[in-house]
This record gives C-alpha cells, structure tokens and sequence, in this order.
C-alpha cells in the first residue's frame, strides 16, 4: 500500500493533539470532580446537619468510590476478566451519588445542577478508560482496526450493503484504503455471483447424471474459484464478441423475421448446389484420374517394347561380334592356307565354304537391319501418338483444376495437332516468342528423340559392321 505523504505529518499533530487532550481532560474532571464534591458536602450540611470538615471526606469517599471501583474493572478486563461485579458497583455507587445531589438539595435547579456535575464527572472517566481500553485492544490485535470515513450520501445511502461489506474487509486487511475496500468489495460480490451461477450450473448438469445428494457432494467438492478462473482462461471472447456482432450487424436489424428465414434458406441453396457441384468435380477428377492412369500405363508398356526393341538390337550386336570373330577365324585360316602352298587345294574349298557362310551372315544381317529401321519408324510414330495422347489426358485434368495451362502444355499441344508446323507458325498461332516455342519443342521431344537416336544409333553401328564385313568378304 503506497503510504500517504502527508501520514508524518498527521501522525505529529495527532500526538501533540493526544497531549493536549489529556492536560484538558484531567483538569476538566478535577474541576467537574470539585464542583459535584461541592454540591455533596453542601447537601450533607443542610439535609444531614453534618459539619463541613466531616462530611468532606465522607462526600468525596461516596465522590471518588465509583472511579476508584471502576479504575479496578478496567484492570481486571485488561487482564481478561469481565469484571462484571465490579462494574455494576461502580456503577450504583454513580448513581447513589448522583441520587444524593439530587434529593439533598431544596433548590431543584441546585440539586440538578450538581446530580448532573456528578455524572458528567463520572461518565467522562468511563469513556476515557474505555478509550484506552480499546487502544491496547487494538494494538494486540484483539480489536478491529478503525475503518475509513465511507460518505454518508455517495456510500451509507446508495449502496449501504456494499459499504458495510467493504467496512468488513477495511477490518480484516488494515491495509486497504477506502476506494480500495469499495473495488475489493465490488469484486467480491462479482465473485459470489459467478460461483453461484457456476455452482447452479454445475449442479444442474451433475444431477442429470447422479442423484441430487451426489450433486450437492460435488458442488461442495469442487472449488468454484478454480471452475471460474479456468473458465475465464478457456473463454473464447472472439466468438462471443462474432456472436452479438451478428445480432447487432445492419442487415438484421433492418430485415424481418420471414427476410432473414428466406436469406437462410437461399444459404441453404445454394450450399447444397455448391455440394452437388463438389460432387460432381471429383467423378470428373477421378474419371480424369482413370484415364491418365490408362495412359501411364500404355507409356509402360511403350517403354516396355523400347527395352525390347533395345535387347534385340543388342543381341544383333553381339552377333555382329560373332561374326566379326568368325570372320577374323576366317582370315587366319587364309592366311595359313597361303603358306601351305603344298594344300593349296583343300585350303581353296575350305575358302569358298567360308565364304558362302559368310554371305549367308551377310544377308541376315541386312534383313535384320531393314527389319530394326522398320520397327524404329514404327517406335517414332507410336511416340507421336502417345505425345498427342498425353496432351488430350492432361488438357481436361488441368481444367478441372481450373488453372491456365502453361506455355510449355500449349506449345506440346500445338506440336501434337501439328508435327509438321515450324517454330514461327507455332509461335504466331500461340503469340509466343520462336525462342520460346523452340525451347519447348526440344524439351517436348527430348525424351522420345533420345531413344529414337539411341536406337538409329545402334542400327547406323550394325549397318557399318555389315558394309564392313562386305568389304572383308569382297
């Protein structure tokens, strides 16, 4: 709590205030304690007959009896006791001398004058005991502390029952102020709200479940505190805020009942159309989907025949090989012919057999050769197909996805519909740049070409050892 800076000085004048009171009580009750011994003594005179030095100590025994009697009360109820004797004594004894002044008087005014000097005397001594009785309470801490001055209007009267509740906490935490003591009985009472209304809730929601004392055990159970505080932390205020923004939104507050309905209907409509057209996108993707799957599977086995078409040209090598180690066979046996001069004969027929043989390898590999090229064009014309083929399946899956199609899927379909077109008919056709179109061309064809140029490759290499063995056997 931020201490008040002017808390020094008030607690300086507060002690020379405390001082000064005192000096003034004292003398204030000798004089009130000498005017109502007066009035004894002179009652005693006049009704008793007593002479006046004797009735002095007797008046001022009857006088002083009731504070010396409560002086001893006081102690004893600062030791615990109640002291309850002792202050009904003093107490008659009061009232015996406030009686005496009273009827021993034959001027009334007097006689009230001086009863009334008598307990004026009497009852100043009492609050000055009690004052200090409840200043030794209060600093043992056995009495409340003093409250804050709440305003009589502004607080006693428009609202008396949050002020005496913020008067009981200014008792129980000295360190709240008086605004303070008022928010934190505000808060208070927000909280007592809360857990009532979380308590009924949850009492209400567990009794659906168990019986009632069941639900009551659990209300009792369960700190309402924690209930709110994880309520509050798990409290979606967007939503709620999105909730009465709709109610309070333009459109609402202008539209009727019947406006609204047939709104929400048109909503339903129109969600239900958007379903049904969701719905039907995707039959069309998965029949897309089917097709492209049809046509990645007839590329499979395209490639699937060029591994073939491969293992036959490679087979084809590796008779050239053979043959072109028969042949090397051949000309040794030549050669060790020509030095057996003496078998010239046997060596010539054995030539002539060769040679025979090595016409008949000839003529296969040519037909060999012819049927490779034939199967090669056949190879580039079913790449032109599947070309055109994968440019129709991917054209309708692209739409579907309602995505423009790219420069390169239009430049691959203009060459699908028109292998023969040049790079500036494309180009102008697509208003497109030739560089672009050409770039587009060679990566379009790139991948059949390769394999088209791999196997005329092969075939250029099987033609070559065949014009080579020719020449050989020539």
């Amino acid at each position: 709590m931020t201490r008040n800076p002017y808390a020094a000085g008030v607690d300086a004048d507060l002690t020379r205030a405390a001082r000064h009171t005192s000096v003034v009580r004292q003398v204030f009750y000798v004089v009130v304690l000498l005017v109502a011994l007066t009035g004894q003594v002179l009652g005693a005179h006049e009704a008793l007959g007593i002479p006046i030095g004797f009735a002095i100590p007797a008046v001022a025994a009857l006088e002083l009896g009731g504070i010396v009697v409560l002086s001893n009360a006081d102690v004893r109820r600062r030791l615990g006791e109640r002291a309850t004797a002792s202050r009904l004594l003093s107490a008659l004894i009061a009232a015996g001398a406030v009686a005496f002044n009273l009827v021993s008087h034959s001027n009334p005014l007097m006689a009230a004058f001086f009863a009334g000097m008598s307990a004026l005397g009497y009852l100043v001594w009492l609050m000055h005991t009690e004052n200090q009785r409840r200043d030794r309470l209060r600093a043992t801490g056995d009495l409340p502390p003093t409250t804050p001055a709440y305003e009589l209007l502004g607080h006693w009267l428009r609202h008396p029952a949050l002020t005496l509740r913020a008067k009981s906490l200014a008792k129980s935490n000295p360190d709240l102020g008086l605004y303070a003591s008022l928010d934190a009985a505000r808060t208070q009472v927000r909280a007592e709200r809360r857990q009532a209304a979380i308590a009924k809730v949850l009492h209400r929601k567990i009794r659906a479940v168990v019986d009632p004392l069941t639900a009551d055990i659990a209300c009792a159970t369960y700190s309402m505190d924690e209930v709110a505080a994880r309520l509050a932390a798990s409290a979606d205020y967007d939503a709620l805020t999105l909730l009465i923004g709709t109610d309070l939104h333009p459109t609402r507050l202008v539209n009727t009942d019947a406006d609204l309905i047939a709104q929400i209907e048109q909503a339903r409509e129109a969600e239900a159309a958007a379903r049904a057209a969701t719905h039907t996108a995707r039959a069309e993707a998965d029949r897309l989907s089917a097709e492209v799957a049809t046509a990645v599977e007839a590329l499979n086995a395209e490639h699937d025949r060029r591994a073939a078409a491969e293992a036959e040209t490679a087979t084809a090598l590796a008779r050239a090989d053979a043959e072109g180690q028969r042949r090397a066979a051949a000309d040794a046996r030549l050669n060790d012919l020509a030095a057996q001069v003496a078998n010239l004969r046997q060596g010539r027929q054995a030539a002539e057999a060769e040679t025979a043989r090595a016409v008949e390898s000839s003529a296969a590999l040519v037909r060999e050769n012819e049927e490779l090229r034939a199967r090669l064009g056949e190879a580039e014309a079913q790449a032109a197909r599947l070309i055109e083929q994968a440019a129709e399946a991917v054209k309708p899956a692209r739409a579907t996805g309602k995505r423009q199609p790219s420069a390169a899927d239009r430049v691959a379909k203009a060459i699908a519909r028109s292998p023969r077109a040049s790079d500036a008919t494309i180009a102008a056709r697509l208003g497109l740049s030739e560089a672009t179109v050409r770039r587009h061309r060679r990566q379009a064809v790139d991948s059949v070409s390769t394999a088209v140029e791999s196997d005329k490759t092969r075939a250029g290499r099987v033609v070559e050892l065949s014009e080579r063995r020719d020449a050989a056997v020539a």
